[in-house]
């Protein structure tokens, strides 16, 4: 953060420096991530979900021993308590996250449309977003992240506050397809997409 600042002194005349954090949280480090926002003055929080009870998807062991039905109702059942119980952030990050990581193909949409449906009630009414995360191509997903169904019906919802980001991990990452993002976006109806300073979203002609 102080590197941050001195880059803002440095170059704030020529360039917008932001800052903002990832909070990959569970409902049990929900303490912690209230600490953490209170101590900085943020323009950006994504909210997002990488373990459920400690356990990570990316080396199987959340859904190691589980059913698809259940580790998949488990990672939105976590979600949705979350919307429900934390509002310091943005946007809702890579909501069908789980599906990178879902070793038995894609889980029917029609299966958690419901919880998906009560999720995104919250996030709009709350004020909140939803990101398009575009390393779903990177990735060799067969569908965006969050996939089409989930956009749309966040559309048809009256969501109106979506971010695209390229989920970079590498400099060569770096705005990696977002493009295409908006392309998307605009195919499902979308006319605008969002930045935020401050927290607060600025809305930009897709």
């Amino acid at each position: 953060m102080k590197t941050i600042e001195q880059m803002k002194k440095r170059y704030g005349n020529k360039i917008t420096i932001k800052t903002g954090l990832e909070f990959g949280m569970q409902m049990h480090t929900i303490k912690l991530y209230e600490k953490l926002f209170s101590q900085y003055d943020l323009d950006f929080v994504l909210l997002s979900i990488h373990q459920v009870n400690d356990l990570e998807f990316w080396n199987q062991d959340y859904q190691r021993g589980k059913t698809q039905k259940e580790y998949n109702e488990g990672y939105y059942d976590e979600m949705l308590q979350l919307v429900k119980s934390y509002k310091n952030y943005s946007v809702l990050a890579h909501m069908d996250l789980i599906t990178r990581y879902d070793n038995d193909g894609v889980y029917s949409f029609e299966k958690i449309k419901n919880k998906i449906t009560e999720i995104l009630k919250i996030v709009i009414s709350d004020g909140k977003g939803i990101e398009l995360n575009t390393s779903s191509r990177r990735y060799g997903l067969s569908d965006s992240t969050p996939c089409r169904d989930i956009l749309t019906l966040y559309y048809n919802l009256g969501g109106n506050i979506i971010t695209i980001g390229s989920d970079s991990h590498k400099p060569e990452h770096l705005e990696a397809y977002i493009q295409e993002g908006k392309e998307l976006l605009r195919s499902i109806g979308f006319t605008q997409y969002c930045t935020f300073e401050k927290m607060k979203p600025i809305f930009h002609s897709l």
